[in-house]
């Protein structure tokens, strides 16, 4: 079965979940990514989006934030469908910053410090 086959359970607005959807349209989405300081006009294209979140952070670590955050709402959604875990944008930032910081342990040493600030702003 196909994700496109479901509707989004995250937002008021009861639209058909896509990938396009459930991590850049969806009222749930857009929350979470304004709470590391992400925003975007959802009538953009997906590479506008991201070429728009590229322009903003101005951070060589910009994927990384892109897929973290992604990975971070499909963990919220999945926790509300499967766990009746209720869906939370403050929780949702909670664990950003917990695998944003497990991932500044792998990360090479010459943006090590740039990321460590920046996940201090947040």
């Amino acid at each position: 079965m196909h994700l496109d086959s479901y509707v989004c359970e995250l937002c008021i607005l009861q639209r058909e979940e896509s990938l396009h959807h459930l991590f850049i349209k969806c009222n749930f989405a857009k929350s979470c990514w304004q709470t590391i300081g992400i925003s975007y006009p959802s009538t953009l294209s997906r590479v506008r989006i991201i070429k728009r979140i590229k322009r903003h952070l101005q951070v060589p670590f910009y994927i990384k934030t892109i897929i973290l955050m992604s990975w971070c709402i499909w963990k919220q959604r999945n926790g509300w469908l499967f766990n009746n875990n209720d869906p939370s944008v403050q929780e949702c930032l909670r664990n950003f910053k917990l695998e944003f910081f497990m991932v500044i342990h792998r990360e090479k040493s010459s943006i090590l410090p740039q990321m460590q600030q920046w996940l201090g702003c947040l």
